[in-house]
């Protein structure tokens, strides 16, 4: 099922919720090197882009504490922005988002870390997406001052794009969600007044079309499968 709902400058599109990771993993000695990190605790060292980051969310929450256990996180937040599943629409987003992380890792951790903490069932990659987006929007001002589109595929299936407004707080996704708003507050005054058969003639359908237009546009222009 579709949902939207909007998070401060940035609207937020998920067109599926990946599910929470079935697997967990313990972890004894490990060496600090985060890929050797991963590697005692996936067993995938090996691999690379969405199956690294798919396995890699399989670490418990038993494995937060300590600087090599960050490190771990930091390195799965820079191979999925290193895999073909993150995308946008501005290429110089991902290497201003790999230095912001690599350069604040303590506070990127606490950040997936909150995700986390906030849902129990939450996969390690679903927490990176999100912890990815807060980054964006804690710090919009490193970023180009017009608005941009990122998107995120889950290795386990379902997509979620994202509109970065523009500097000004101005963006697609907000002005395509204000005639949703307005078409929808006309079809409730005009049931209110008795009028029937005005769904269409209030634009609340037209507004809903646009919504499914511009998301196919960019899951299309991402490469990410359609929903079906």
């Amino acid at each position: 099922m579709t949902s939207v709902s909007s998070m401060n400058s940035a609207a937020v599109l998920i067109l599926q919720q990946a599910g929470p990771s079935t697997a967990a993993a313990t972890a004894g000695d490990q060496a600090s090197a985060p890929d050797a990190i991963l590697a005692a605790v996936t067993g995938v060292s090996g691999e690379t882009g969405g199956a690294r980051l798919q396995a890699s969310s399989s670490i418990n929450n038993g494995l937060w504490d300590g600087k090599e256990k960050q490190d771990g996180v930091v390195q799965a937040a820079l191979d999925y922005l290193d895999s073909d599943l993150f995308q946008s629409s501005d290429p110089r987003v991902k290497d201003t988002l790999k230095k912001l992380i690599a350069q604040n890792g303590e506070e990127f951790a606490a950040k997936v870390q909150a995700e986390k903490g906030r849902n129990a069932g939450m996969t390690l990659e679903n927490a990176i997406v999100n912890a990815i987006g807060a980054t964006i929007r804690d710090n919009r001002g490193q970023f180009s001052a017009g608005e941009f589109v990122v998107g995120f595929k889950f290795a386990g299936g379902g997509a979620m794009i994202q509109n970065i407004a523009d500097v000004n707080g101005n963006s697609t996704y907000q002005s395509m969600m204000d005639d949703f708003q307005a078409a929808h507050a006309a079809l409730l005054s005009a049931r209110q007044s008795g009028e029937t058969g005005l769904w269409s003639d209030a634009g609340t359908g037209p507004a809903e079309a646009n919504f499914s237009a511009w998301t196919d546009k960019w899951l299309t222009s991402f490469g990410f499968d359609l929903p079906e």
